[in-house]
């Protein structure tokens, strides 16, 4: 489910920005953002909760909630979404050339209302999701870098210090050039996949299905069948922290990712209740909000019948 999707969205994003800069027409940030939103539904069933914004005002286009709402757990990511742009052969110059964006007309950087409403909330953490056409992600191949891709992602703190330290002209055209930002990034499968498994058992297709209803991971030595389910916070959080250590520079300058919580906050409960929840100012979301619902074999009979309903 996500991580095939996590495996499949980067490479239709390359191909259909690059279709857009022959066209001599530069699809936006937004309209990449839609189409991940709009992939989202229509995998979701109800283990998927995309919520539509309004007017954004914090710095972030997305907000990924992961919950556990078996042991009570929640994790959150604030995304922000920039687009490369750059035409020449030379990769490394191609550039986000809105990462040192002031939101809102000012005062502040978006990049520093970014991090700083993640470090006002509970379990939350920044990052970037970058998008890149087909052109320059084949140029970056070509030299042996595999994560410059359609769709990546990026720690937000890493970012954040990049704007931070753009203080003058010569910092301010390398510290937004995709050669200075690759080294801090990651493919979106690194977040999904290996895809976490509802375990069951194994059983062959069902009569009149051409594909398993099934998916499969490894855990150590052992093949695990089961219904693919949006990973656990838990889950999420370990692999922020691996992908972080995994990075070519250093990262004692940025925060620690924050520990999971233990407790799911109102507005996320009542998206998995299906309620509208009011906040305390009455204002409506101020960006997309998905809530990604994990759970443990308790729900496993459920997870069943809701495929298996289809076909009786």
């Amino acid at each position: 489910m996500l991580c095939s999707l996590a495996n499949q969205f980067p490479t239709f994003v390359e191909s259909f920005l690059e279709r857009g800069r022959r066209l001599r027409r530069r699809f936006r940030e937004e309209t990449i953002t839609d189409l991940l939103m709009g992939s989202l539904i229509s995998v979701g069933g109800r283990r998927i909760i995309v919520e539509f914004p309004e007017e954004p005002v914090t710095g972030a286009d997305m907000e990924w909630n992961f919950v556990n709402p078996d042991d009570g757990t929640f994790f959150r990511i604030l995304l922000q979404a920039k687009q490369s742009y750059g035409d020449g052969q030379i990769w490394t110059r191609h550039c986000y050339k809105e990462l040192l964006h002031i939101s809102g007309g000012g005062p502040y950087l978006q990049a520093n209302l970014l991090c700083s409403t993640a470090q006002s909330q509970t379990a939350t953490y920044p990052m970037y999701i970058l998008y890149n056409p087909r052109g320059t992600c084949a140029l970056a191949r070509r030299t042996g870098i595999s994560t410059v891709t359609g769709a990546s992602l990026a720690d937000g703190y890493r970012i954040q210090g990049l704007v931070r330290h753009a203080t003058d002209r010569t910092l301010r055209t390398s510290n937004k050039s995709l050669g200075r930002i690759a080294p801090l990034m990651f493919p979106l499968n690194a977040l999904f996949c290996p895809p976490t498994i509802l375990e069951t058992g194994f059983f062959g297709l069902a009569p009149g299905v051409s594909a398993p209803l099934l998916s499969t991971t490894r855990v150590g030595r052992r093949m695990v069948f089961g219904v693919p389910i949006p990973p656990t916070p838990s889950e999420v959080r370990n692999r922020i922290v691996d992908m972080r250590s995994a990075l070519a520079e250093p990262t004692s300058d940025s925060p620690d990712v924050p520990v999971v919580s233990q407790r799911i906050p109102d507005e996320v409960q009542a998206a998995i209740h299906g309620e509208r929840f009011a906040g305390p100012t009455g204002d409506g979301l101020p960006r997309w909000r998905v809530t990604f619902v994990s759970a443990s074999p308790r729900d496993r009979d459920a997870e069943l019948n809701e495929l298996l309903s289809p076909l009786r």
